[in-house]
């Protein structure tokens, strides 16, 4: 029983991860700087691992502006890294929804903000004209999936 209910966990998470990655891949484009041609080469399994506080495999990239990097054990989690058209900032910065919260968060490429929903908290970054996201699943408490992916953005925005 135990099994079925974690490849049952497993399965939504990649379900989730699968949904965002098609609806950032879908958005709006707009003119500037774009994802880089291997979006994994801009943070190591190493440096995930980490800031997760668990080994995770090499990334995987899904699309041209994806790469995932996945730890199974002690319960599977997932650090997703997706960038966005250089348009998307204003939008995802100023859109308002029910039950979403919006904080600025300091020490991270020229401007960034983490947005929560429900059990999820994503950390969005604004360097120069690049536009990317991190987001952490698997770590059921927001104010440490923040801490898993301030140190992993902090290093793709050094890159850029």
């Amino acid at each position: 029983m135990r099994r079925s209910k974690q490849t049952a966990v497993t399965a939504r998470f990649l379900s989730v991860l699968v949904v965002v990655s098609v609806l950032v891949a879908s958005g709006p484009r707009a003119g500037g700087a774009q994802a880089p041609s291997d979006p994994c080469a801009q943070v190591t399994a190493a440096e995930v691992s980490a800031a997760l506080g668990e080994t995770v495999a090499a990334g995987q990239q899904a699309g041209t502006k994806t790469c995932s990097w996945s730890a199974d054990k002690p319960t599977h989690q997932i650090v997703s890294l997706m960038y966005s058209p250089p348009g998307d900032w204003n939008t995802r910065k100023t859109r308002q929804m029910p039950g979403v919260t919006k904080a600025t968060v300091s020490g991270v490429g020229d401007e960034a903000f983490a947005e929560t929903v429900g059990t999820f908290t994503t950390l969005y970054v604004k360097k120069g004209s690049t536009i990317f996201m991190v987001r952490v699943y698997g770590v059921p408490d927001v104010g440490r999936q923040l801490a898993i992916e301030k140190p992993i953005a902090q290093t793709v925005a050094a890159k850029v």
